[in-house]
C-alpha cells in the first residue's frame, strides 16, 4: 500500500507539472491574471521561434478564445516581459536601464496598435524644430526708428573737415554727456531724432556741419536688455530678458510658442495696459508675411488666448492636420491652409463629423459650397480620393498594332478606334470581333461585330460608349499551336514550333546539329495516328518511322518532310565511348587523375598504376568516394565532411548527401585478392583516398573533454569515453557510435536488448556522442492521457497482486 500511495502521488504531480507547463489552448474562460509569467514567457519564446509578429501573437490569442477585456492587460504584461537591450546588445535588468529604454518600450507598445496616431496642430513644428531659430540679428544696421533707452551705448562719429568719435552711455535717467554740449536727454527718442538733436547742439562747435563739409553719424554700440512677459495659453509662460532688438517672434520662440490649445491667429501685444497690435502667425506660415513680427519694448506683455475654432482635416490634402480658423473664414480657407487638394482628391464632396450638445452628427459639404460653408469648433473633415473609374475610356486589344486604352470621343465608332490603334496586324481574323459592354448595373454584355466590312471601309461599325472593350482575334488564336519534338543526341533537344515544309534536317539544324556522340543511323520518328482502333486490344496508337541518314546536313542531300506533332529521337553511337577518369589521392607513390584502360578496370589495377602504397599508408582507412550525376569536386566534399566530424550539433549537408556517397572498402583484402568481387569496378568521377597512418582515436560530441587519444590495443569504446570525461547531461551515451577511417560506422549492440556489445576500435576511428533529442515543450493531452492510463493500470495490477 505504501508503494501504491507513492506511485499515485507521482502520477498526480507529473500530470499537474505537464498541465502547468504551457498556456492552455482554450482561453475562453481564462483571466489574464491566472496566466503565470513563466507560461507567458514560454508563449513568447515559441512565438519568436515561429517568427510571429506582435500582431500575429494577438490574433493567435483571440483565436484561442481570450476575452477582449483580458487582451489589453495581457498585452501590457507581454510588453513588460520583453527584455531591455543595452547599446552593447546584452540584456539589462537594472532600474536605471529600464528608465533609459522607456522610449523603446513605448514604440513596441505602439506596434500592438494600442495608441492611434494623432493629427498635428498646424504651426506647432515652427517652435519645436531645432533647425529653426528666431534669434535677433545683433549685427544688423541700426534701425532709424529704434527707440533709445537707459543702458544703450551710442557711438557718435564726426568726420570730414572735423573728426572725432564719442561713446555715449545712456544713463538710468535717459541722458548722455555730450562733449562740448553737456548733458542731453535722449530717452524715448529714435536714432533719427537723436541724430538731428546732436547735429543742432554741435553746430556751433563744428561750423562745417552747417555747410556740409563735416558729417555726423550716430549708431548703436552695445544695446540694452528689455524684459517681456508672456501669458496665456503658452508652453512656458513667464518673464524673459531679451535684447532690445527682439521681436514678437523672438519672444514666442524662447517661450516654446503657443500650446496645443493656444491661438496662432489672435496673439495680442499689450503695451502700457493697452492692446497695441494683434499678430496672426498664419500670415507668416502660409504667405511668409512678417507684418506681425513687431519689435518689442521694455515691459511689453504678450498674451496668447485660447483657440476658439479648431478643425481637423485629413485625407487627400498636401498638409493634413489641425487648423485654427477665424469666425469669418470658411472650410475653403481651411483647405488652403492645408496646402490644397492633392491630385487624386475627390473635390465634389467633403464629409465630416461634428460634435453636438448630445452626441455627434455627420457633415456633408458639396464641393461648390466649400467657400461659403462655415465650420464649427471641433469639426473633423475627410477628403476622399477619386473613384477608380475612367470617364472616357475604351479599350482595344488583340491583333492590332497599338493595343491599349484610348479616349472616347463624341460619336466615336469602331472604325475610328481601329484607326487610333494604327490598324490591324497581318494575322488578323477578319470574320468577327468581340465587344464587351458594361451595362448600367455593371453587368457585362457581349456583342458580336462583323469585322470585314469595317476593315474594307464599307462600314464605320458600332458607335462606342464608355468602358467598351474590343478584342480583335488573330488567326493563330483560333487554332492549336503546332509543334514538333526532338530528343536524344542533339545539342539543344526540346520542343520547336512547326512550320510548313519543315524537314528533318532543318529541325536538326534548329536543335544545334548532331551531338558528338550521335549517330544518324536508325533515327526514329513517332507520328500521331488519326485512325486508332480503340476497340481492339494492343492496337497501335502511333506510327513509327525509322530512317537511316548521314550527318551531312547540306540542302542538296535527301531529306524527310515532317508533320505536326512528330517526335524525333536521335540515337547515340554505341561504338563511341568517352574516356573515364578517376582520381587517387593520399599515401600513394604517384597520386593523380588516371584514365581507365577499360570499363572493367578495378581498384587493384589503379593502385598498381599509381606506383603502389607508401609505407605511411593507413590501409584500413582507405575509402572510395563515388560521385553521383552533377556533383562537385570531391576535395570540397572531404573538407565539409571533416568539419562535420568536429561538431555533432551540425547536420550533414543535404547537398553533399545528394552529390556523393562513401563506399566502405577493405583495401588490405582487395590487394591480397585482386580481381575478385570485393575488388570494385571503377566508375566515372570515383576518387580513392588513402589517408596517412593515424594512431589516435578522436572523441567528439557531447563529452566533457573532446580529445584525441593514442590508440591502445584492447581498449573498448567505454574506456575511451571515460578518458574524455564521459558523456555530459545533454549527451546520450547509449546512442554513441564509431566512424571508421574508411567511412564505415558501427553502433552499440545489445544482446537480448539488455547487455551492451561495444564495437571494435581501430587507429584513426572517431567516437561520437550525440545530443539527447530536444523536447518542444508542448503539452500533448493525448500522450499524457495514455501515460496516465498506463500508470493507473500498472498501479491497479500491483495493488491486486499485493492483495
Amino acid at each position: 500500500m505504501i508503494f501504491f500511495r507513492i506511485l499515485f502521488t507521482f502520477v498526480i504531480c507529473f500530470s499537474i507539472t505537464i498541465a502547468n507547463a504551457q498556456v492552455p489552448s482554450d482561453l475562453s474562460r481564462v483571466k489574464a491574471s491566472q496566466i503565470t509569467d513563466t507560461q507567458l514567457q514560454q508563449l513568447l519564446n515559441q512565438a519568436n521561434a515561429r517568427g510571429l509578429s506582435p500582431e500575429q501573437i494577438e490574433e493567435d490569442l483571440i483565436r484561442r478564445g481570450l476575452p477582449t477585456a483580458e487582451l489589453s492587460e495581457l498585452k501590457l504584461r507581454i510588453q513588460q516581459l520583453q527584455p531591455v537591450v543595452s547599446e552593447a546588445g546584452q540584456d539589462v535588468k537594472t532600474t536605471s536601464s529600464v528608465r533609459r529604454t522607456a522610449l523603446q518600450k513605448q514604440k513596441a507598445y505602439d506596434t500592438l496598435n494600442l495608441l492611434p496616431s494623432k493629427p498635428k496642430l498646424f504651426g506647432l513644428e515652427m517652435f519645436s524644430n531645432t533647425q529653426l531659430s528666431f534669434e535677433p540679428d545683433l549685427r544688423m544696421p541700426t534701425p532709424k526708428n529704434y527707440i533709445i533707452g537707459p543702458d544703450d551705448e551710442l557711438i557718435l562719429h564726426v568726420y570730414g573737415m572735423n573728426m572725432s568719435q564719442q561713446n555715449l552711455k545712456v544713463s538710468p535717467e535717459g541722458t548722455v554727456n555730450l562733449r562740448y554740449a553737456g548733458v542731453i536727454p535722449v530717452n524715448d527718442l529714435t536714432i533719427e531724432a537723436a541724430t538731428s538733436l546732436f547735429k543742432s547742439k554741435l553746430a556751433k562747435y563744428y561750423p562745417g556741419l552747417k555747410s556740409g563739409q563735416t558729417k555726423l553719424q550716430l549708431s548703436l554700440g552695445n544695446i540694452r536688455s528689455i524684459r517681456v512677459t508672456l501669458i496665456g495659453a503658452i508652453n512656458r509662460p513667464g518673464t524673459y530678458t531679451l535684447p532690445s532688438l527682439a521681436t514678437l517672434f523672438n519672444a514666442l520662440y524662447v517661450s516654446g510658442g503657443p500650446a496645443e490649445n493656444g491661438s496662432f491667429r489672435h496673439i495680442e501685444l499689450v503695451r502700457n495696459s493697452k492692446v497695441v497690435a494683434t499678430a496672426d502667425l498664419y500670415d507668416f506660415l502660409v504667405k511668409g508675411d512678417q507684418t506681425g513680427n513687431l519689435r518689442l519694448e521694455d515691459n511689453d506683455v504678450i498674451r496668447v488666448p485660447f483657440a476658439r475654432l479648431l478643425v481637423t482635416l485629413n485625407g487627400e490634402l498636401n498638409r493634413p492636420g489641425i487648423f485654427e480658423l477665424k469666425k469669418t473664414e470658411s472650410l475653403g480657407d481651411a483647405i488652403e491652409f492645408a496646402g490644397g487638394f492633392r491630385s487624386k482628391a475627390f473635390q465634389g464632396r467633403v464629409t465630416g463629423n461634428r460634435y453636438t450638445n448630445i452626441g455627434r452628427s455627420v457633415i456633408d459639404v458639396v464641393g461648390d459650397s466649400l467657400n461659403s460653408f462655415v465650420p464649427r469648433n471641433g469639426d473633423e473633415y475627410f477628403i476622399d480620393s477619386v473613384i477608380n473609374r475612367y470617364e472616357n475610356r475604351v479599350v482595344i486589344n488583340g491583333a492590332v498594332l497599338k493595343p491599349g486604352s484610348y479616349a472616347l470621343d463624341n460619336g466615336m465608332t469602331l472604325k475610328n478606334l481601329v484607326d487610333k490603334a494604327q490598324g490591324v496586324k497581318e494575322d488578323v481574323y477578319g470574320g468577327r470581333a468581340i465587344l464587351v459592354r458594361t451595362r448600367a448595373d455593371l453587368t457585362k454584355e457581349y456583342l458580336s461585330v462583323k469585322l470585314e466590312p469595317i476593315l474594307s471601309g464599307r462600314e464605320a461599325g458600332i458607335t462606342l460608349v464608355k468602358d467598351d472593350s474590343i478584342h480583335v482575334a488573330s488567326i493563330f488564336d483560333l487554332k492549336d499551336t503546332i509543334t514538333v519534338t526532338i530528343n536524344g543526341a542533339v545539342r539543344n533537344p526540346g520542343v520547336f514550333r512547326y512550320e510548313d515544309s519543315l524537314s528533318l534536317k532543318s529541325l536538326i539544324l534548329k536543335a544545334g546539329g548532331y551531338a558528338e556522340n550521335a549517330t544518324a543511323k536508325g533515327i526514329e520518328i513517332s507520328r500521331r495516328k488519326k485512325d486508332v482502333d480503340v476497340t481492339t486490344a494492343g492496337s497501335k496508337i502511333v506510327e513509327l518511322i525509322n530512317i537511316d541518314e548521314n550527318k551531312d546536313l547540306a540542302n542538296n542531300s535527301a531529306d524527310f518532310q515532317l508533320r505536326p506533332f512528330d517526335i524525333i529521337t536521335i540515337k547515340e553511337d554505341p561504338f563511341y565511348k568517352k574516356q573515364i577518369s578517376v582520381k587517387i589521392s593520399g599515401e600513394v607513390l604517384m597520386p593523380a587523375v588516371y584514365t581507365l584502360q577499360s570499363r572493367e578496370e578495378r581498384l587493384s589495377s589503379l593502385i598498381q598504376r599509381s606506383g603502389g602504397l607508401l609505407y605511411t599508408a593507413n590501409v584500413k582507412g582507405a575509402k572510395l568516394i563515388r560521385q553521383r550525376k552533377g556533383v562537385v569536386d570531391t576535395t570540397e566534399v572531404l573538407r565539409l565532411l571533416k568539419s562535420l566530424e568536429k561538431d555533432t550539433t551540425k547536420k550533414s549537408d543535404s547537398s553533399i548527401q545528394r552529390a556523393t556517397r562513401i563506399v566502405a572498402i577493405d583495401l588490405a583484402y582487395i590487394l591480397s585478392h585482386p580481381q575478385t568481387e570485393d575488388d570494385i569496378t571503377l566508375e566515372e568521377g570515383d576518387e580513392l583516398y588513402i589517408p596517412r597512418i593515424n594512431n589516435t582515436v578522436s572523441i567528439y560530441g557531447e563529452v566533457y573533454k573532446p580529445v584525441d587519444i593514442m590508440y591502445e590495443k584492447g581498449k573498448n569504446m567505454k574506456d575511451y569515453l571515460s578518458d574524455a570525461g564521459g558523456a555530459t547531461q545533454m549527451g546520450k551515451s547509449s546512442k554513441a557510435f564509431v566512424i571508421y577511417a574508411n567511412g564505415g560506422a558501427a553502433k552499440i549492440k545489445r544482446t537480448l536488448g539488455i547487455f551492451p556489445s561495444y564495437p571494435k576500435i581501430y587507429p584513426g576511428s572517431s567516437i561520437f556522442v550525440p545530443q539527447k533529442p530536444k523536447r518542444d515543450g508542448t503539452f500533448d493531452a493525448g500522450k499524457a492521457g495514455i501515460l496516465v492510463s498506463a500508470v493507473t493500470a500498472l498501479v491497479t495490477a500491483v495493488a491486486l497482486l499485493t492483495n
